[in-house]
């Protein structure tokens, strides 16, 4: 059995159709107990929460059993039916893990030149902001606003003029970003603690600390985001 690290935009549907594959093409076969999520998630080169949303679907889906605190192959009757069917994934899904992907790259280190630049003003704008998602909380369009012009503040505050150009035009896309997630899950309350803490870190000129908890926060938007995409499919 080999697995192979996973390069698409949607990771875990990169791991859902090789582990597919393979019990398709017998490599996996009925009856038989998976790797550990340690094994598989080090030889997809994958984090575990993609891994375990694709293992999910799979169980949802009929082609993995979970029994005796592991993961087994479901009978053949059990998927057999599905074997031509395919993951197919709209131009908005696939826009919505490109953003994602985007904001893990450029706003981690936005956040870190925050935290070696910001000035009292862009101190000042961010405390607003925040103060403004607190009091929004429970109003998920002003909640999304708020988030959103707090995300421009940290852009504003790297002191870069390319990369704040760059924030600038995207932000639309940002903003539909985080409507996206924000709208059809549970994430305002774990966002704003997220924020807190960025804004804490900025303010104490914690580069390392800021880039460190902004990743941390973007990955809890990635599996907030997979999440909805899983159980939007698998309730078909």
């Amino acid at each position: 059995m080999v697995l192979k690290p996973v390069q698409k935009i949607l990771i875990s549907d990169g791991v859902l159709e090789q582990i597919r594959d393979l019990i398709h093409s017998g490599e996996f076969s009925p009856g038989q107990k998976l790797p550990s999520e340690i094994q598989m998630a080090d030889q997809l080169s994958v984090s575990r929460s993609s891994l375990r949303e694709a293992l999910n679907a799979l169980v949802h889906i009929g082609y993995l059993q979970r029994k005796n605190r592991g993961l087994f192959v479901a009978p053949e009757t059990h998927w057999r039916r599905n074997l031509s069917s395919h993951f197919s994934r709209s131009q908005e899904e696939l826009n919505t893990a490109e953003m994602i992907e985007v904001r893990k790259i450029i706003e981690t280190e936005l956040c870190a030149l925050a935290a070696k630049r910001a000035e009292a003003d862009d101190i000042k704008a961010l405390g607003e902001s925040l103060k403004e998602m607190k009091v929004q909380l429970k109003n998920p369009m002003a909640f999304i606003n708020s988030d959103h012009y707090f995300h421009l503040c940290i852009a504003k505050a790297a002191k870069n003029s390319i990369l704040g150009d760059f924030t600038e035009k995207i932000g639309d896309l940002l903003k539909d970003n985080i409507e996206s997630i924000v709208q059809r899950s549970n994430i305002s309350k774990r966002s704003l603690h997220y924020h807190q803490r960025i804004f804490e870190a900025i303010k104490d000129g914690d580069a390392f600390q800021a880039r460190k908890i902004m990743s941390a926060h973007l990955a809890d938007i990635e599996k907030e985001f997979l999440k909805i995409l899983y159980r939007s499919e698998t309730s078909l």
